[in-house]
């Protein structure tokens, strides 16, 4: 099918004759003083149509095709028209623009949700164990540096609850052959602690030691940080930090919060900044391997409830006695207000929840009966 009408360059009025031809996706225009135009119809911008109102045709050098053959022009350029035609309906209609901004908020909200814990989680355990140990190579010298101090407990008792971690404990591991655990103790000054960096390597503050009131309390917590350990909770969650991160860099194009990654590393695990569902597992590990050592899973209800109180009461002195004076967070160069509940909120690692303290009294219920294994009946 040919179409006749008239043609102008860019920025003139001057017209010349000139007639287009489409075939199979290509398009031909022939001018009167036989200078011509081809290539693919993608390359065309088609005006709207408005009535019986001449159509005009854009070419890429900007000069301009117009006729008023309407019909002719949705016969050639249907496909094209349909989908310019949809994408008119849509913008022009509010309730289309409402819901696609609805669609856009629930897939980012989504894909921040769901799917980054998902790829978080495949990209951790994909990976050797060898990249744990490079993560957390400097996360130790980082917190000695900033946050720890030399532990003060008696060199004889270090060695002691080293030598049961490493005798009791770590063979209940499933991964003991490929991870090396450690046992480290530091002091940090009042707080109650204990976290594991992703190579193994297992740290308990002196306050949480001095907490415990038996071995029992103090394995039933070594044990639930081996079990973030054998999950590979803290390579997920920075993966996942790293992945949230890099994506608000993309869209707001600020690099400046990008930290150092062991900085990072160290700052998540003092704060024992893990989901509930990471809880939850490194709890069930906890049990598990305490059944299968002869110990009263609720050592660990008793020794989390007694780490609770202690950083509740600890808080409570704090706010009585000094008000909103500044005061130094037991660390280094390191200051907040005593009123700043977000400190407080950050010394209170492993909360302590309902749903956790039942599932152990059901543990401890199997082992007071004797059992290896357990039967977690769900909450009603």
């Amino acid at each position: 099918m040919m179409i006749q009408g008239k043609w102008h360059q860019e920025g003139s009025a001057a017209q010349q004759d000139a007639s287009l031809t489409v075939s199979d996706g290509f398009f031909e225009l022939h001018i009167q003083d036989e200078k011509s135009y081809s290539g693919e119809i993608s390359e065309l911008a088609i005006s709207d149509r408005l009535g019986n109102v001449e159509r005009k045709i854009t070419l890429d050098d900007g000069s301009i095709f117009a006729t008023h053959e309407n019909d002719a022009i949705d016969d050639l350029f249907q496909n094209t028209l349909n989908i310019k035609a949809f994408i008119h309906h849509i913008e022009s209609n509010i309730g289309w623009v409402i819901t696609g901004v609805l669609v856009t908020a629930l897939f980012t909200f989504g894909f921040f949700k769901w799917g980054v814990p998902w790829a978080s989680e495949k990209i951790a355990h994909a990976l050797p164990h060898k990249t744990n140990e490079l993560i957390a190579l400097n996360t130790l010298k980082f917190l000695d540096k900033y946050i720890f101090a030399k532990s003060q407990l008696d060199e004889a008792k270090q060695k002691k609850i080293r030598t049961h971690f490493a005798t009791r404990l770590v063979p209940l591991a499933s991964q003991s052959k490929t991870i090396n655990y450690k046992l480290h103790f530091r002091n940090w000054p009042s707080i109650p602690n204990a976290f594991a960096l992703p190579s193994g390597d297992i740290v308990l503050t002196d306050k949480f030691v001095e907490l415990c009131a038996n071995q029992n309390e103090m394995d039933s917590v070594i044990l639930h940080e081996i079990g973030h350990v054998e999950r590979r909770h803290s390579l997920e969650t920075l993966i996942e930090s790293t992945f949230i991160t890099v994506s608000v860099m993309l869209i707001v194009g600020d690099i400046n919060f990008l930290g150092d990654m062991g900085i990072g590393l160290g700052s998540l695990l003092v704060s024992s900044a893990y989901s509930r569902d990471h809880e939850s597992q490194a709890d069930e590990f906890a049990f598990k391997n305490m059944l299968k050592a002869g110990i009263d899973p609720a050592s660990f209800s008793k020794i989390m409830n007694r780490m609770t109180g202690y950083v509740k009461k600890l808080r409570h002195d704090h706010k009585k006695k000094l008000g909103k004076n500044k005061i130094k967070i037991p660390g280094k160069n390191k200051k907040t207000k005593a009123g700043n509940d977000d400190f407080w909120d950050f010394l209170s690692s492993h909360p302590q929840t309902s749903e956790r303290v039942r599932i152990a009294n059901q543990y401890s219920t199997c082992f007071k009966k004797g059992l290896t294994t357990c039967q977690i009946t769900p909450a009603e």
